[in-house]
């Protein structure tokens, strides 16, 4: 005699692991560049410079040379998230086991993975608005903020694109022949004010950093380390020079390059937690548990002279 099962639905335990977060590819370009806080609306970037103006030692009083007092303007957009959860619906589902006993549910019960979740997806997308946000041609989150692409496309004070033999974009992104070459090019251009400073960038796609990376060991150099040794992974020292390429989750997908001083890109905001903290609450009158997270965003840069963008063509 055997068993008659066909009556039986194959059991699959659903309850054996704990729900596992998605991997997300945060941002980190906060963590390089300026950040200004304070900012409810606009607020200004204050510069100075100075000229001098040499003379021979001698009597008398002869003035010269000029100091100068100049701004550039940094408009935050408003960012906000609304979400709404019904907890009931979860008692339907192998997730009524992680469920507090009776019908009363204030609360998520998972809800640190929740959060953690929440919170990473958040600084991503921060990370895509400051470099790829657009308000006028934007789509989805992307329509809610002005990124640097954007600034850097419409200013025609920004160097050319570097003149190479072979063309960067986005329709042969994963295999530029000589992005070595567009990288040595892109250093030669670095002003000479800027040539020594100690925190010189040069902010590409993930993609574009691979394939730098692999020609360079193609390029029979031995002594080659790459980001082994040298603090931040997808970040390594332009050989011979004082340039660091890092790759940057917000340049994903785009034929754009942009080097200078990590600390001349600034970010502005209202509270520098604005984009960590959120809250979770229950809402007695709707009876649905509610997530809400406010921010504000907008970025500029210094001193635009000091910026060499490489734009395919």
């Amino acid at each position: 005699m055997s068993f008659e099962l066909s009556g039986l639905t194959a059991f699959t335990d659903e309850h054996k692991m704990d729900l596992i977060k998605e991997s997300i590819l945060k941002g980190r370009t906060v963590d390089l560049v300026t950040v200004q806080p304070g900012i409810k609306n606009s607020a200004t970037i204050n510069k100075i410079s100075t000229s001098l103006i040499l003379q021979a030692g001698a009597c008398g009083w002869n003035a010269s040379g000029t100091t100068s007092l100049t701004q550039r303007a940094i408009t935050v957009s408003d960012i906000k998230i609304n979400e709404s959860i019904c907890v009931n619906t979860l008692e339907d589902y192998y997730t009524s086991v992680m469920m507090n006993p009776g019908s009363y549910n204030e609360s998520i019960p998972f809800e640190q993975i929740y959060s953690e979740n929440k919170r990473d997806n958040i600084q991503a997308v921060i990370e895509d608005l400051i470099w790829r946000g657009d308000t006028d041609t934007g789509s989805g989150n992307l329509a809610l903020a002005d990124g640097l692409i954007k600034l850097f496309d419409a200013d025609a004070l920004l160097s050319p694109p570097v003149a190479t033999t072979d063309t960067y974009t986005a329709a042969t992104i994963a295999t530029p022949s000589n992005a070595v070459d567009i990288i040595d090019a892109m250093v030669a251009d670095v002003p000479e004010n800027i040539i020594d400073a100690d925190d010189l960038h040069i902010f590409c796609s993930y993609s574009f950093y691979r394939i730098y990376s692999k020609q360079l060991r193609d390029a029979n150099l031995f002594h080659y380390t790459g980001a082994e040794d040298q603090g931040l992974e997808f970040s390594q020292m332009v050989p011979g020079t004082n340039v660091r390429l890092v790759a940057v989750k917000g340049l994903t997908g785009q034929d754009r390059l942009v080097l200078t001083q990590a600390s001349n890109i600034v970010v502005g905001t209202d509270l520098l937690s604005d984009g960590e903290d959120f809250s979770i609450f229950y809402s007695k009158d709707n009876d649905e548990v509610r997530f809400l997270s406010k921010w504000k965003l907008g970025v500029n840069v210094a001193f635009l002279e000091n910026v060499v963008y490489y734009q395919g063509v």
